[in-house]
């Protein structure tokens, strides 16, 4: 069972590898791979290493002859799918762009239009009145 079970799993494994690979001379491979958060990605893999071993081992259980033998092979199992799941569904680190500064206005005339001397704001020497006193 063991050997069936690791054979369809290097089957996929060369399968999902083989679209990856560009021939020579022809486009670059369209998989890239996203950077993410080293810690977001170990949290997902402890957490999906725990599912995955809760999950392997009920269905190795249930599915095997010996349910002691069946759970601990479905908890390995579980655990390595879940870790390499948790990893796999990181979120990537967000990529900003520089926003360039503009050399005009960016509302271009829009302070034509108020009145000749004012400042645009408070002057310099206003002040808050006094309370009134009580």
């Amino acid at each position: 069972m063991r050997l069936t079970v690791r054979g369809v799993a290097a089957f996929g494994l060369a399968a999902a590898l083989a679209g990856c690979v560009a021939p020579p001379g022809g486009p670059a491979p369209a998989v890239s791979l996203a950077r993410v958060d080293p810690e977001d990605a170990a949290e997902r893999m402890l957490v999906g290493s725990a599912a995955g071993a809760a999950v392997g081992s009920g269905l190795g259980a249930i599915f095997s002859i010996n349910a002691g033998i069946g759970s601990i092979v479905g908890a390995e199992a579980g655990a390595t799918i879940g870790a390499a799941i948790g990893a796999a569904t990181a979120h990537p680190i967000p990529a900003y762009k520089a926003i360039p500064v503009p050399v005009a206005a960016v509302v271009p005339e829009f302070y034509d239009t108020w009145p000749p001397g004012y400042a645009g704001g408070p002057a310099a020497t206003a002040q808050v009145p006094p309370p009134p006193n009580r």
